[in-house]
């Protein structure tokens, strides 16, 4: 154990150091970090940091009426470490859920088919997909995570929802749930176990609503661009005159997948500015051709995140698009994930980014040209989803 928690010290203490890829979004809403594949971290360990560490934990064996096992004093200390300057996105996989995290990207995983939000810092489902363990255990819209095998919680970050819910094919989670009541009506705790399964979802859906083109992106992974791009194409060919490209629930993803959609509407300019610490700022451009110059609305809400906020921010910024919805999530910070050199990985914040004018968005969120309140369980319900009419009713008007 001691040469155990002797690396962790050494390799926490070096994570401020590393200078990998930048993820632009891990807020989870529907699944959105990016695969990197970085060294591990190495450094010179802090003798009196290592024995103090050491000191608790000898304690902890020798007289603690539950004392931690290896594993989670492992975990627990390094958890500790990216959490003690502040980090609020700082968090520690074990080499099983580092592996997890790696498929996230691909849009196939095992897990139990949900559509995570996050609200005064606890994480409720925002869509349950269809045939999945999630529909068959009767989750639906709205539902808190209160236990998640045998950990209650009063309040669970979406991330650590992710770590814990996410596993291998066949294998079972069991959760407590809080089901809100209606005004006045205390909600009800149930209880269910889930089989995991492996869950195949669409990153993108698009239709036509009438001669307004509709896009939906789920996050901001490799492809993002690419079936954006193909989207609109497919939509103009069907006589589109106008565009809604809806990123609601959208946590984001990667940075470099935003600014490439972003360079899809406009025409040349700086789409984000990066900030890390001690560095020269740095200015991403447009990369490739603009592609439309159809009128465009773009949707948010409050889980609306990071490169979602990226690309909507631009957008208004360069008043290429109506922002229309709610005030977004705010989360104007950049993630750097890490492996470690005794297996799973490290992610911590390593910059904050502005928009092209310079407006901060971190703990802000970005406020829509257009404000339309509406209750997130709508969404799944096209008569009430008013945000969305709205929306097409815009983009109608533009093009006029």
């Amino acid at each position: 154990m001691n040469t155990v928690l002797k690396a962790l010290v050494a390799v926490s203490l070096a994570i401020i150091l590393a200078a990998g890829g930048f993820v632009g979004g891990f807020a989870f809403a529907k699944f959105g970090p990016t695969r990197l594949d970085l060294p591990p971290a190495t450094a010179q360990e802090d003798p009196a940091l290592t024995d103090h560490v050491m000191e608790v934990y000898d304690l902890l064996q020798g007289q603690a009426l539950e004392p931690p096992s290896e594993t989670s004093a492992t975990a627990g200390a390094i958890q500790g470490l990216l959490e003690s300057g502040g980090d609020k996105y700082g968090l520690y996989f074990d080499p099983r859920h580092f592996e997890y995290f790696n498929q996230e990207m691909s849009g196939e995983f095992g897990g139990i088919g949900v559509t995570l939000g996050e609200q005064d810092g606890t994480t409720y489902v925002v869509e349950v997909f269809k045939d999945t363990p999630a529909q068959r255990g009767g989750l639906k819209t709205g539902d808190r995570f209160l236990v998640i095998d045998g950990v209650r919680r009063e309040k669970w970050a979406t991330d650590e929802v992710v770590k814990r819910v996410r596993g291998k094919e066949g294998t079972k989670v069991k959760l407590t749930m809080l089901r809100p009541g209606k005004k006045g009506v205390p909600g009800k705790e149930y209880s269910v176990e889930l089989t995991r399964a492996i869950i195949t979802f669409p990153n993108l859906t698009s239709e036509m609503k009438g001669d307004v083109g509709y896009i939906r992106l789920a996050q901001f992974n490799d492809n993002a661009t690419v079936e954006i791009s193909k989207a609109i194409d497919e939509l103009t060919k069907k006589g589109a005159k106008a565009f809604v490209l809806d990123l609601r629930d959208n946590p984001g993803g990667a940075l470099g997948q935003a600014v490439s959609v972003s360079s899809l509407f406009v025409d040349g300019g700086v789409i984000v500015r990066v900030a890390e610490r001690g560095k020269p700022e740095v200015e991403h451009h447009t990369v490739g051709k603009k592609i439309t110059d159809a009128p465009l609305v773009v949707l948010i809400n409050e889980n609306s995140a990071s490169a979602s906020e990226i690309v909507a921010g631009a957008l208004q910024d360069y008043k290429r698009a109506v922002l229309m919805g709610e005030q977004s999530f705010g989360k104007g910070s950049v993630q750097t994930v890490k492996r470690l050199s005794f297996g799973g990985a490290v992610k911590f914040t390593t910059a904050h980014y502005l928009t092209p004018k310079r407006r901060a968005i971190d703990g802000v969120g970005l406020k829509p040209d257009v404000v339309v309140k509406m209750d997130v369980e709508d969404e799944m319900d096209p008569d009430k989803d008013v945000q969305l009419k709205r929306a097409v009713e815009e983009a109608r008007k533009l093009a006029r």
